[in-house]
């Protein structure tokens, strides 16, 4: 039983812009340092992060892609600072949804023709819909998808 005073466990839907923003935070040309606060907030009333399988692909691609050498010939992480930040992603309270179905594959299919979103975000709005979850982004498109 609750109690009175007692918060909801928080949980929040986190796709790759989100987290990345939050990772790389001074690390690159980032608006995005408000999704510091977000984290925190769940970091300090254990709450919990979901996220769909692909996610770890697609964030490690982020990390790939800061390492590897930008126009300018100067990688904006090194490899250890890349190590480092996937350690800090490791220890996260990161939930990873199992292989989705084909019942879930299909509605993801449904909601990336509705709203004319890659079938990758519309895993991410999926999965909030599913558990009925705030989905933080900064992905234009999925931004749209929420209003």
């Amino acid at each position: 039983m609750q109690e009175e005073n007692s918060k909801p466990f928080p949980c929040i839907v986190a796709d790759t812009s989100f987290m990345a923003s939050y990772l790389l935070n001074g690390l690159c040309d980032d608006e995005f340092s408000d999704c510091i606060k977000d984290v925190e907030y769940i970091l300090e009333n254990n709450g919990q992060f979901y996220v769909p399988q692909l996610f770890w692909y697609e964030i490690y691609n982020v990390l790939l892609y800061k390492v590897r050498k930008n126009k300018g010939g100067t990688p904006v992480l090194t490899k250890s600072n890349a190590m480092d930040i996937m350690y800090d992603l490791q220890m996260l309270p990161i939930y990873t949804e199992p292989q989705a179905d084909s019942e879930i594959r299909s509605r993801i299919f449904d909601l990336a023709v509705e709203y004319n979103l890659s079938y990758y975000d519309a895993s991410y709005l999926e999965l909030s819909r599913r558990y009925n979850l705030v989905l933080k982004t900064y992905d234009e498109d999925l931004k749209k998808a929420l209003s």
